[in-house]
């Protein structure tokens, strides 16, 4: 809800001004037109202290706007709109007991304070105080609605910096070369191996560039940008990298952050194979009711129980953070016997 310290006195003080000099005009305009006599000094007393007693007064509204949220859900809809009728109404008494009170006391009218004084034009002012609660939420959206366009910018700036951040780790003349390098040693051998394998490359490169703008893509597409990744990684390292998949099929239509599984999936690689012999390498992903459930395996000698996360472990946490806020689960696991599991739990929204 909306914050105080973010709504200036200033501004509050200007909003009320204004909101005098309405009133001014208006008692002027009554005067000049009427047929009694008139008292120059409650024409121009009485619109000062309509805004000077509301701009005391706007706090205790947007408090009550804060504490009682009519904006928080069905079920506190009704109590908390009749608490309102009832601020309503105390704080409409004690606005005009305070103006009427202020006015008699500094001489700008003759009419001692009286219920029938203070509840006079009653109606009339009752809707100030439903006014001022309609700025405090009008005010809080405005605020949200600011906050999500950062939001969105930022993530937009993640992504774009995930995206380079990957081209140039992965697609950097270094693995750009092994690659080819692997396609060339197939050409004379194996050519319709190399055929596969440039075409892989070419997808790889497509996919990538095609989907620069994207933030989100379903699993069933960033599991195939990465089975292109990892089956170029198999040309490099032969029978030495034997990847496996468990994805559940309703799981394929949700969106999850594009390029997410990368950095993953390279550190699964590279610590699966750190361990000599043959690196394995298993994905699996589920849907658990509302929530999304990825796990990258490797079996590699295992999470290190010091020292602070990888770039890509911590990239890959600022992007959910920005996205989920804390409805997301990021965590590191020994597997069972030996290796690392990387799991992570996100809503499930397609």
């Amino acid at each position: 809800m909306l914050l105080l310290f973010r709504i200036s006195w200033l501004r509050m003080a200007a909003a009320w001004g204004a909101f005098a000099f309405f009133m001014l005009l208006v008692a002027y305009g009554q005067a000049v037109t009427g047929t009694g006599p008139v008292l120059w000094r409650t024409v121009l007393l009485g619109p000062l202290l309509y805004g000077l007693i509301g701009t005391l007064l706007t706090p205790v509204v947007f408090v009550l706007a804060a504490r009682f949220d009519l904006t928080a859900g069905r079920a506190r809809w009704l109590p908390y709109l009749l608490v309102h009728a009832a601020a309503s109404v105390a704080l409409t008494v004690a606005y005009r007991a305070l103006f009427m009170a202020t006015l008699y006391l500094v001489g700008g009218s003759n009419a001692p304070v009286s219920w029938v004084t203070i509840l006079a034009g009653f109606n009339f002012w009752i809707p100030l105080y439903w006014m001022v609660l309609f700025v405090a939420y009008a005010l809080d959206y405005h605020d949200k609605w600011q906050r999500r366009n950062l939001d969105a910018v930022r993530l937009e700036m993640q992504l774009v910096q995930a995206q380079l951040h990957a081209l140039k780790q992965q697609l950097n003349p270094h693995f750009l070369f092994n690659t080819l390098n692997a396609i060339a040693t197939l050409i004379d051998d194996e050519p319709a191996a190399a055929q596969r394998m440039m075409a892989k490359l070419g997808e790889f490169l497509r996919l990538v560039l095609d989907h620069s703008d994207a933030q989100q893509v379903p699993l069933a597409q960033e599991l195939h940008f990465v089975e292109l990744y990892l089956d170029m990684e198999q040309v490099r390292f032969s029978d030495r990298l034997a990847v496996t998949y468990e994805v559940d099929p309703a799981a394929l239509p949700a969106l999850i952050p594009h390029l997410l599984l990368q950095p993953l999936v390279e550190n699964a690689v590279r610590h699966g194979l750190s361990a000599g012999g043959t690196g394995r390498l298993h994905i699996a992903a589920e849907r658990q009711g509302q929530q999304l459930v990825v796990q990258v395996r490797d079996s590699g000698p295992g999470p290190e129980q010091a020292g602070p996360r990888g770039v890509g472990l911590e990239n890959t946490e600022q992007r959910l953070r920005a996205l989920y806020d804390d409805r997301y689960a990021l965590r590191l696991l020994p597997a069972a016997g030996q290796g690392t599991v990387v799991r992570i739990e996100l809503p499930f929204h397609h």
